[in-house]
């Protein structure tokens, strides 16, 4: 994390932490009482919160003074007068490819032999993504290095990068590695809670817990598309072309499969595949008042909770049904949100975050207690090659460029998740 972000995090902290005090006082002088300890010790989280980030703001710039008097005494290397390099950042997947020995194989030009094949890279996720891996910060897309024009004669400069939702479904789930082609574990199947009173000596009522041994296989999501050698020539434009559509093209297939995938090979098995999912709870519009998609999506994340003992922490909505619930109005014709003139608020909903992504079916929302019901299992990180050998590419100066990742969902408690139909 860098300086700011730190700076930010403490000047956030501070303003949390007087304003806890300040509803403290007030409520503490209404009452005519002292704090109690629950309130002095909520007040002293923050504090001890504020004091944390000040040391690692202090380490940091400890860090970056001890940086700059290394490059001070390496000076002799840049010309007099040139700017000292910035704060490091990630590299996105197409810098880190052509950084790689298969961006050295290309400046060497290997790619002018008849036929070939670049050295495969396997790129890591970026840290932050679900706390594997990222795809949100501004390492890929959004970073301008990663956009770059795409210098072809006769072509249109220029690209446009889709960038990925707010909160990808796949960030909603705890993450995991794996070095096999398989993840075996325990589902819990069935419980009966027969716990109860009993007289001294009586017989104590028995409970019934039963799992059984689930496999889920690591999978493979894959794609490739075709670029020019003039492309591969051009740096910025080849991480570009990586980032824009390679990345998205497989991030858009995992968020189906995590999703709506059959179990059938080679396909995932999404978690509307899996049995003993609480029970669908459509929303009721002939209810008085209507039943809003917020009411809905509540109701049956108590259900959820009631049913699996794990409380939800997150939503799937598709955008339409997602757009009708940020324009919930009162009964006055006011938004319950910021209005059309205001920017769209942050995906959440009472007060859990929201993948919001059109991989779902309108009309139909999931809840789930993510985090601790399910795990996506990576093995290893996106591999990207190129080559030319490919039917007649190497005629017409074309390239393929791939990417594929494997990865698996395991889901210990499918009771965790429920649907909820008829969102409008």
């Amino acid at each position: 994390m860098n300086i700011d972000a730190l700076e930010r995090d403490l000047e956030r902290v501070k303003a949390e932490g007087l304003a806890l005090y300040e509803k403290t006082a007030r409520l503490a002088g209404e009452e005519n009482r002292l704090f109690t300890d629950e309130e002095t010790a909520a007040i002293k989280a923050k504090k001890d919160e504020g004091l944390a980030l000040q040391a690692k703001i202090a380490r940091a710039k400890a860090d970056s003074s001890m940086l700059a008097e290394l490059e001070r005494l390496t000076a002799t290397a840049r010309p007099a007068g040139a700017a000292a390099p910035g704060p490091r950042r990630a590299q996105s997947w197409g810098e880190r490819f052509m950084a790689g020995e298969a961006g050295s194989f290309f400046r060497a030009g290997g790619h002018k032999a008849s036929k070939w094949q670049s050295p495969s890279e396997d790129l890591p996720w970026p840290m932050g993504y679900g706390g594997v891996p990222n795809v949100r910060g501004a390492t890929l897309t959004e970073d301008p290095a990663s956009g770059g024009a795409l210098i072809v004669p006769q072509y249109l400069p220029g690209i446009l990068s889709p960038l990925p939702p707010a909160v990808l479904v796949s960030e909603l789930f705890a993450q995991g590695t794996t070095n096999s082609n398989a993840i075996s574990y325990m589902r819990e199947k069935t419980f009966v809670n027969a716990a109860a009173t009993v007289l001294e000596g009586g017989i104590k009522p028995e409970s019934t817990l039963t799992f059984e041994a689930v496999t889920d296989a690591v999978r493979k999501i894959a794609h490739w598309l075709p670029v020019t050698e003039e492309m591969l020539e051009d740096e910025p434009a080849i991480r570009s072309y990586i980032d824009a559509r390679l990345r998205m093209g497989v991030l858009m297939e995992e968020q189906d499969q995590l999703i709506n995938g059959d179990g059938t090979a080679p396909n995932l098995s999404g978690i509307l595949d899996r049995p003993g999912l609480t029970p669908d709870l459509p929303r009721n519009a002939a209810a008085t008042p209507p039943q809003t998609n917020a009411d809905v999506l509540l109701a049956q994340t108590m259900k959820v909770f009631a049913n699996s003992l794990l409380m939800p922490d997150g939503y799937v909505l598709n955008p339409l049904n997602w757009a009708t619930t940020l324009m919930t109005k009162t009964v006055n014709g006011e938004y319950f949100t910021g209005g059309p003139f205001s920017p769209i608020q942050s995906p959440m909903l009472w007060g859990l975050p929201v993948a919001v992504t059109p991989v779902i079916a309108a009309g139909l929302g999931l809840v789930g207690a993510f985090k601790t019901a399910a795990q996506i299992f990576r093995k290893g990180g996106v591999r990207v090659d190129a080559s030319n050998s490919h039917v007649d590419f190497f005629i017409k100066n074309l390239v393929a460029i791939r990417a594929e990742e494997r990865l698996a969902l395991a889901v210990y408690r499918p009771s965790a998740f429920g649907t909820v139909s008829a969102l409008v």
